[in-house]
């Protein structure tokens, strides 16, 4: 089981101190490889007044350039708003850059405000996400790209550079049925995210791994987790736990509780949230985060690789608030030094 660290790039309220929230991220991924973890996720938002990373691509040649091992993965980019021929052409310059350790993870976005902002409409979302995954493939194979789709045509067009040896994979993000079966027709993996607990991720594995089946397609999954491993716990309700409930409080403000994305059979604790207050670390702790002394967060893991068999998870240790990049490379570097070896000793980490 490969594991990965997700990095957080906002600096609310107003990304006054973004130069230095930017440079904590290439850190971040350096003491990452130095304690041995495989990869480094990165975002992508638009207009988001704390900063959150709109340019995932330019970030990922930074994090490639100060790193010699890791991959580094856009998890995720929002495929739709993009030209998928002038992605096609950075993802191969970036897998040439880096000796093949770029890969690409895609997923469809959906707020209204990016697609204004792009000037696409919508609705045409999932059909400019499925034209765009087949033309990066094509893109990427030895032969000219072409298509003649309802979003896009290209005649004999030949993208140059080729990825270096294999194309870089596509993981496609999503927690939906339609999400999880469109990862597994046309996607070389799917992308989890960190909210729903581990019944719920062992349901949609399993639906995934079924699809892929009929679709004869490999599956492969990395999950997200949010993570936070201490020699102390009586720190983590001070100096992790206040950021974690923050930040599913903003998704509660977003209306994330009530868009049909959490399955009320397996989160049967939604019924008790009437308000963001309602919201607390002792909600979350069970079944969903990922937090205790390096023996306890090494137990957690083997459990999920167990339940879930993914082929790799990614941490969220930092939020948008919080905590401070002292300690979170201190976690970073913890988790190697105890976490990583204790894994190598059982069968989750191969």
């Amino acid at each position: 089981m490969r594991l990965g660290v997700y990095v957080n790039t906002q600096d609310p309220p107003g990304a006054a101190n973004l130069d230095r929230v930017y440079n904590e991220v290439l850190e971040i991924a350096e003491a990452a490889e130095a304690a041995g973890f495989d990869a480094c996720f990165l975002p992508e938002h638009h207009q988001q007044p704390d900063g959150y990373l709109p340019a995932p691509l330019v970030m990922a040649g930074a994090v490639l350039a100060r790193t010699t091992r890791i991959d580094v993965h856009t998890g995720i980019l929002v495929l739709p708003l993009w030209d998928p021929m002038r992605v096609a052409e950075d993802v191969a310059t970036l897998d040439v850059l880096s000796g093949g350790r770029m890969h690409l993870g895609v997923a469809l976005g959906l707020v209204q405000a990016e697609f204004d902002q792009f000037g696409v409409r919508i609705e045409d979302a999932v059909g400019r996400f499925e034209e765009s995954v087949e033309i990066l493939k094509r893109a990427w194979s030895d032969e000219p790209v072409s298509f003649d789709g309802e979003h896009f045509a290209y005649d004999g067009i030949d993208v140059q550079p080729k990825p270096r040896g294999d194309r870089p994979r596509i993981w496609i993000g999503g927690m939906s049925g339609r999400a999880v079966d469109r990862a597994a027709r046309i996607g070389d993996g799917w992308i989890t995210d960190p909210l729903h607990n581990k019944r719920t991720m062992q349901v949609w594995a399993d639906r995934y791994r079924s699809a892929a089946a009929a679709a004869g397609t490999t599956p492969r999954i990395w999950l997200q987790r949010d993570l936070w491993v201490t020699e102390d716990p009586s720190e983590i309700g001070e100096h992790w736990a206040p950021h974690l409930v923050a930040d599913w409080r903003f998704y509660h403000g977003l209306g994330f509780f009530n868009s049909g994305r959490f399955n009320p059979r397996y989160e049967t604790w939604l019924e008790e949230i009437q308000s963001p207050e309602d919201i607390t670390f002792d909600r979350l702790r069970d079944d969903r985060v990922v937090v205790g002394t390096p023996e306890q967060v090494a137990a957690e893991l083997a459990d999920y690789a167990r339940l879930i068999e993914p082929e790799g998870i990614c941490f969220r240790l930092r939020f948008p608030h919080g905590p401070d990049h002292a300690r979170t490379v201190g976690a970073v570097e913890l988790f190697g030094r105890e976490v990583i070896p204790a894994l190598a000793g059982s069968a989750a980490r191969t």
